[in-house]
Parts: structure tokens; C-alpha cells; sequence
């Protein structure tokens, strides 16, 4: 039984090392973006569409990642069932599914193909 643990344990951290991963990438790849359309246009020119179109790309990086965080965390609750867990990943579960609802009706408002 140790063993099976031992094993979802590893496969949880693999799950996390993944979404954390996703976020650094999506991170870097929409700071680069960033950067090159608010220096491209000169700093005094705020171009709105384009940071939005950005926002809303980096909102899906988010969201991609806060799924895999959290199936990590169900994965790590499975194997550690005491109470004071429970409610540690009950919390952490609730806030993350709040931040993924609100993020996913952002991403829905600034999409640039709404139609």
C-alpha cells in the first residue's frame, strides 16, 4: 500500500511540476508579447486591443495551469485523508475553481473573435 502512495505522490508532483511549467511558459511568452507591442508603438501609445488580445492569451495560460494544479491536489488528498488535509485542499480547491470561473468570464469578455 505504501508503494501505490508513494506512486500517486510522484504522479501528483509531476502534475504540479506541469502547471507550474505551463505557467512560467505562458508567462515569459505574453511578457516578450508585452514588451514588443507597447516598445513597437512608443511607450506614450497605449495600444488597447493589442494588450487585451495578450490578457486574454495569458488568462487561458492561467486557467490551463489551474487545472493541472488542481487535479494535483485532489491526487495528493487521496493519499493524505486526514481532516486538517481536507480542509487545507477544500479551501485551496474552492479558491482555485472561484479564480478559474472569474478568469474564464474575463477571458470570454476580452477575446478579440467575440462575436
Amino acid at each position: 500500500m505504501e508503494n501505490i502512495m508513494s506512486i500517486f505522490k510522484s504522479i501528483a508532483e509531476i502534475i504540479n511540476i506541469i502547471g507550474i511549467t505551463i505557467l512560467v511558459f505562458g508567462f515569459a511568452k505574453e511578457l516578450i508579447k508585452y514588451l514588443i507591442v507597447e516598445f513597437k508603438e512608443g511607450v506614450m501609445f497605449t495600444p488597447i486591443r493589442a494588450i487585451q488580445k495578450i490578457r486574454c492569451q495569458l488568462g487561458v495560460y492561467i486557467l490551463l495551469a489551474l487545472d493541472f494544479l488542481i487535479a494535483s491536489d485532489i491526487i495528493l488528498s487521496v493519499v493524505d485523508l486526514s481532516m486538517e488535509e481536507l480542509i487545507k485542499l477544500s479551501a485551496t480547491i474552492t479558491l482555485r475553481i472561484a479564480m478559474g470561473y472569474f478568469l474564464g468570464k474575463e477571458v470570454d469578455e476580452l477575446h478579440p473573435n467575440k462575436e
